[in-house]
């Protein structure tokens, strides 16, 4: 697979801490897309001695660790409102998993929705997040996030000049429209909100690691220890801090602690989620909510992403040679039937014309996928599916199955729609070999509306605010709503988890 298993490697970035120039920031945002080892988990116990011993001391108003696009949505937010605010970020760059997305943002009562003629309210949006699952976790957060959700659309679209397709779309099992999607990909949502936290003021700290939070003798947090680079330990002093340190996908232990049933399962999101971020806050009483579960999706080991040769008009087979899903069904839900499947594959079954169908970019990885052995080809389909160790009886009776239904145009195996649902009766047969890999873990931090840090009596930890990932086990269950809604939640919570610590720094 193109992805990266989890593992245990903790190189760190070195460049200092210091503010960056505008150009500054387009090279750090394009370094974002380089690839480096993975990072390591520190140890993040309470340093009152080490803090004390600090090489300098800074003092702030409101820290943000993180530099994905919850926290710089945080940074932004809080600085707009008047705080003096740092951004710490122990990667040399930006980025973080928000901008490997493929840019959807979930939401209702949007300009965008009524523009398109799409009449839709947040309390609709409410019903669907209860029905999938959202009625096992906190009912306010839920609500919370349906009444807000379109409003960070609103405000990405109306106010940051974020450019989106006019088309909203379906997602997930929602007959409502409500996936907004940019023109380009998610990395228009960081640069802009990079751009408004700048133009706020905000200060950006890069290649500095956080070690730990500093708590007083009452349990309140004061502020943070950081290293920059290996070199001198920094003491931020801060009235609040704000945790947007992503999830953990990028550390083993982590994910063999929190969800056993997705270890070793490959990853792509950003290197810098290695979960300390969340090792702090539960070292000083933060209460963890999951639910063993993570964001994820269909992956091609030709290409990194959601590759297009993953088409729903192929018929999609297990190891077995048995069909096992609505190819053209809510991505989310094939993902976790293919995670648990022991192999963690699963297959696609093309025929010549969907073969000559291909451009030439995705012919050339096609191409690359045969030399490699990825993917194979036969007379039959058996053949061919018997080439990857597949059984090739079992796979001509699916395909077999398949085409009748395909000739019949409806599909009552799965309920396929009959747009997608075209026979593969051209031979030479070309069965390709897919998977899964991870994007996002759903685990973290409980928070409340306020988006402050709750300790395991369910009592705000004093000055302790999260955003993004590290928190989002709040609000997705086990059962991922639609596309865009882990996105959104990140972007949500960083534009109130700023305005909120903020507003309490200030008073």
């Amino acid at each position: 697979m193109t992805g990266i298993k989890t593992g245990r490697s903790a190189t760190q970035p070195t460049r200092a801490s210091v503010p960056l120039t505008r150009r500054q920031f387009a090279q750090a945002m394009t370094g974002g897309l380089a690839t480096l080892a993975l990072g390591g988990l520190f140890g993040c116990a309470p340093q009152q001695a080490a803090a004390a011993e600090a090489h300098e001391t800074m003092d702030y108003d409101v820290v943000v660790l993180g530099g994905g696009g919850a926290g710089v949505t945080a940074a932004g937010q809080a600085a707009a409102a008047g705080a003096k605010t740092v951004l710490v970020e122990k990667m040399a760059w930006l980025a973080g998993s928000s901008s490997l997305a493929i840019g959807t943002l979930y939401g209702a009562g949007t300009k965008l929705q009524k523009e398109a003629g799409i009449e839709d309210t947040p309390e609709g949006l409410l019903e669907y997040f209860l029905s999938r699952g959202g009625d096992k976790l906190d009912y306010d957060v839920q609500k919370f996030c349906a009444e807000h959700f379109g409003e960070t659309i609103d405000w990405l679209y109306e106010d940051l000049k974020v450019p989106f397709k006019e088309t909203v779309s379906k997602k997930g099992k929602d007959p409502v429209p409500r996936g907004h999607n940019c023109s380009n990909n998610a990395m228009d949502y960081l640069r802009a909100v990079t751009a408004y936290a700048q133009e706020q003021g905000t200060e950006f700290h890069f290649g500095t690691t956080v070690e730990s939070l500093v708590v007083d003798e009452g349990g309140a947090v004061t502020g943070v220890l950081a290293k920059r680079g290996n070199r001198s330990t920094v003491l931020y002093n801060a009235k609040n801090v704000i945790v947007a340190t992503g999830g953990f996908c990028r550390n083993a232990d982590m994910i063999d602690e929190y969800m056993p049933d997705y270890s070793g399962v490959y990853t792509e999101v950003g290197v810098g989620c290695t979960g300390e971020g969340l090792r702090m806050g539960l070292d000083i009483g933060a209460d963890y909510v999951g639910h063993g579960g993570t964001n994820g999706i269909l992956a091609c080991p030709v290409e990194p992403g959601q590759s297009k040769l993953i088409s729903n008009k192929a018929l999609w087979i297990n190891s077995k040679g048995e069909r096992f899903a609505n190819e053209a069904g809510q991505t989310h839900d094939i993902y976790y039937d293919v995670a648990h499947f022991d192999d963690q594959k699963f297959f696609a079954v093309y025929d010549q014309v969907m073969v000559d169908a291909l451009d030439d970019d995705l012919r050339s990885k096609f191409e690359f996928g045969l030399e490699q052995g990825m993917f194979a080809q036969g007379d039959t389909v058996a053949e061919a599916a018997a080439a990857l160790g597949i059984d090739g009886a079992a796979a001509q009776t699916a395909l077999d199955g398949y085409n009748e239904l395909a000739a019949a145009g409806e599909d009552t195996q799965f309920k396929k729609k009959a747009e997608v649902l075209v026979p593969l009766t051209e031979a030479p047969y070309y069965v390709l070999t897919m998977g899964v890999c991870t994007h996002g873990s759903f685990g973290g931090y409980r928070v409340n509306t306020e988006f402050q840090v709750l300790d395991t009596n369910g009592q705000p930890i004093p000055h302790l605010y999260a955003a993004g990932e590290v928190c989002c086990g709040t609000f997705i269950y086990d059962d991922y709503p639609a596309g865009g809604c882990g996105l959104n939640w990140s972007y949500t919570s960083g534009r109130y988890s700023g305005k909120n610590a903020a507003k309490a720094a200030l008073a």
